[in-house]
């Protein structure tokens, strides 16, 4: 028999006693045993324990901070892409504006945006500092664009014949598959599909040189064009509407940009109504087509890489001389 005797700090208090038989003294000593080597160790494997613990905790703070460190990268690289993508979207204007206005380009103005999905932080770096070299210079040919100077601005086509949110390119310069003949043919201008009476509008200030049907005399590829208006906007240049409805201008009128010279239609060889919208420059000895896109400065249906890859339109497309 045991007895474990707990004396109190109070001498006042009476003893307490617990007798333990040999069974329960036994069990008793297994348990201190058992605390005691659990203790000794804890005391021998405390220091790896608090090692593990603070390597853990250091693994996840370098993980939180990776993870910032991620996102922080991913929110530059997306700037990055909306930046370069506006960049590219503003030399695609002035390079349309340089043309219309017969400046030259600089060297290796225009640029396709670069992919950055998987870039390395250097490879970013890289790229930010080729888009400011971008930045100077598109500044430096704004600066040579505005110094350069127009006779006359208010005379140069320089928006859409429809409204660009009510129009949609058909067929735009350059070769096709003729609707009509199913053969290869030349398209020297720009057919817009719009609703039928949508109204089209003068791109600039010109006088009316020629409205209605195209005479048999023009050849049988204009005849097609069913009524036509075609504006006189300087000596050089001539913008010509086929394909309307309805004529409103008459010869011999002066049209303001914005002024409405007929409407949208159909005929018998374009049953969808859309209006075919033409420029041409004389270059000195005759009157050649160009891509009237790059005379539609409120709408962008043309690419960077057609602006510096433009198409050649073949030596017999030509104005009718009704049409000059």
């Amino acid at each position: 028999m045991t007895e474990i005797r707990f004396h109190s700090r109070d001498p006042r208090r009476r003893p307490r006693a617990w007798k333990l038989d040999e069974r329960a003294g036994q069990i008793a000593a297994t348990f201190l045993v058992l605390g005691g080597s659990l203790v000794s160790i804890g005391l021998f494997g405390a220091p790896d324990l608090v090692a593990y613990v603070v390597r853990s905790a250091e693994r996840l703070a370098l993980r939180v901070t990776a993870e910032r460190g991620l996102l922080a990268y991913e929110s530059v690289r997306l700037r990055f892409d909306r930046l370069e993508r506006r960049v590219a979207s503003d030399e695609l204007f002035l390079a349309r504006v340089a043309t219309v206005i017969s400046l030259p380009l600089p060297e290796r103005f225009l640029e396709d945006p670069r992919p950055m999905d998987g870039a390395t932080a250097t490879e970013l770096e890289v790229e930010v500092q080729r888009l400011s070299r971008r930045l100077r210079a598109m500044e430096t040919f704004r600066r040579r664009i505005a110094s350069g100077g127009t006779p006359d601005p208010a005379r140069i086509p320089s928006r859409s014949p429809i409204e660009p949110s009510s129009a949609v390119p058909l067929s735009v310069f350059g070769p096709r598959i003729s609707p009509l003949t199913h053969r290869p043919e030349f398209h020297a201008g720009l057919s817009l599909a719009a609703p039928a009476g949508t109204p089209v509008v003068a791109p600039a200030d010109g006088k009316v040189l020629f409205t209605g049907r195209v005479p048999g005399s023009a050849g049988a590829t204009w005849r097609t064009y069913g009524n036509v208006v075609v504006l006189e906007h300087d000596a050089r240049t001539r913008t010509l509407f086929g394909d309307l409805g309805s004529v409103r201008a008459r010869r011999g009128q002066t049209l303001r940009r914005g002024d409405a010279l007929g409407a949208v239609g159909t005929n018998r060889f374009s049953p969808t109504p859309q209006v075919h919208y033409g420029v041409w420059k004389h270059d000195g000895k005759r009157w050649r087509p160009v891509d009237p896109r790059l005379y539609v400065l409120d709408a962008d249906w043309i690419t960077s890489r057609e602006v510096r890859s433009p198409v050649v339109p073949p030596a017999d497309a030509e104005l009718p001389a009704i049409f000059r």
